[in-house]
């Protein structure tokens, strides 16, 4: 068995140097299926981080929300603050801190276009993210009508955060609905955490400042965050809290809702569906382009399999010899495509300002969908070489 192996490995290298350049169009379009299965891998991995950027960096055990809640991907549905004044006399919660988001605009100083973006804010003396930059700022969010402006949003917000990298405050008018005239804020500082899929940048806020410039009531809340004593248990204090709340809010853990916002945007959202169509359009490429190389293969090689055959090889060795042929090109094609893919990342990351990371699981993911490919391919080759018997060549 083992010699049949080793002849059969170095059968297919022979066939493959054999063949040579005459395959290069065929090797060119599994490169193709390849890149485009880590494209898609790479456009999925960035939608969800980016959506995720959020939820990861908000220090809680546990998250309320509004009965209609869904995602933070856009304005929450606000629920009453009395709501997490009973939550935090639940025994287990040690502290219930209260979360405002909303999305709104921003007038572009330059040419007074309309800039989406997120604005979140809380009580500076009790802080809810995670992210040492806004940390060293938070004495200056007390001030009036200041904001601190995400350094790593898109291109229309470049100005403003070269402005503020050189020491230089900047004031923006809010469009604000509850407003009769725009109010105006003082961008004064920068933190990262980067903006998504449907928002180009975030601006941090205290809780006054949240209400003065956008009038609304600090008593309607986003989120509402909770953290547990030491040593209780996460899921009974969970079900307390919701038992409390009933029908009037969800209850989530940490994980449960990071969870959710990864789900929302794999599952329920256009740019997520569309995404995992194109991942398998990708693998069905390369199961075709495969497929196309083994059959080209097979049809010039048909002859030495006619004698093989003669000499008492089985089915096995044929389905063995096929396999490591498709491997062979598989493996040669996924390395020039890491270096292609590579490329594509570090542009696309830079265009769109999304964490386009060559990671491990990535290129595990798409080394799976290349052993697919050529799995699937085989067993179509695998059909026709039995089909073609090379015994009616002797006939």
């Amino acid at each position: 068995m083992r010699i049949a192996t080793a002849f059969s490995t170095r059968l297919a290298i022979r066939q493959l140097r054999h063949i040579g350049l005459r395959l290069f169009g065929t090797f060119s379009g599994i490169c193709v299926a390849i890149v485009l299965v880590f494209a898609q891998a790479g456009f999925m991995n960035a939608l969800v981080g980016s959506a995720l950027n959020l939820p990861r960096a908000l220090q809680a055990d546990l998250f309320i929300t509004g009965p209609q809640f869904e995602t933070m991907a856009y304005s929450p549905p606000w629920f009453a603050r009395t709501l997490l004044d009973k939550a935090h006399a639940v025994p287990g919660v040690a502290d219930a801190r209260p979360f405002y988001a909303i999305i709104s605009q921003a007038r572009n100083p330059d040419d007074g276009t309309a800039m989406s973006a997120r604005f979140i804010a809380f009580e500076p003396n009790r802080p809810v993210l995670d992210l040492p930059e806004m940390t060293q700022a938070l004495p200056l969010l007390k001030l009036p009508d200041t904001a601190l402006l995400d350094s790593r949003s898109r291109r229309k917000f470049i100005p403003i955060i070269e402005s503020l990298e050189n020491g230089e405050e900047q004031r923006l008018y809010l469009q604000s609905p509850a407003a009769t005239l725009a109010p105006e804020m003082r961008v004064i500082g920068l933190y990262g955490l980067g903006p998504d899929f449907t928002i180009d940048g975030s601006f941090i806020f205290s809780d006054l400042n949240y209400y003065r410039l956008f009038q609304v009531p600090l008593d309607r809340l986003s989120l509402g965050l909770l953290t547990i004593e030491p040593g209780a248990d996460l899921k009974s204090v969970r079900d307390a809290v919701a038992a409390a709340l009933g029908d009037r809010a969800k209850v989530f853990t940490h994980a449960e809702f990071v969870a959710g916002e990864r789900d929302y945007f794999i599952f329920q959202t256009p740019i997520g569906i569309i995404l995992g169509f194109g991942l398998a359009v990708g693998v069905f490429i390369g199961i075709v382009f495969v497929m196309q190389a083994l059959y080209s293969i097979i049809d010039m090689n048909i002859s030495e399999y006619a004698v093989l055959r003669a000499m008492g090889y089985r089915d096995l060795f044929f389905i063995a010899l096929v396999l490591q042929i498709a491997l062979l090109i598989g493996v040669g094609a996924f390395i020039p495509s890491l270096g292609i893919t590579s490329l594509i990342y570090s542009l696309v990351g830079d265009a769109t300002k999304l964490r386009f990371t060559l990671s491990l699981d990535i290129v595990g993911l798409v080394f799976l969908a290349m052993i697919i490919m050529g799995s699937v391919a085989v067993l179509f080759a695998a059909r026709k070489l039995r089909r073609n018997n090379p015994l009616d060549l002797f006939g």
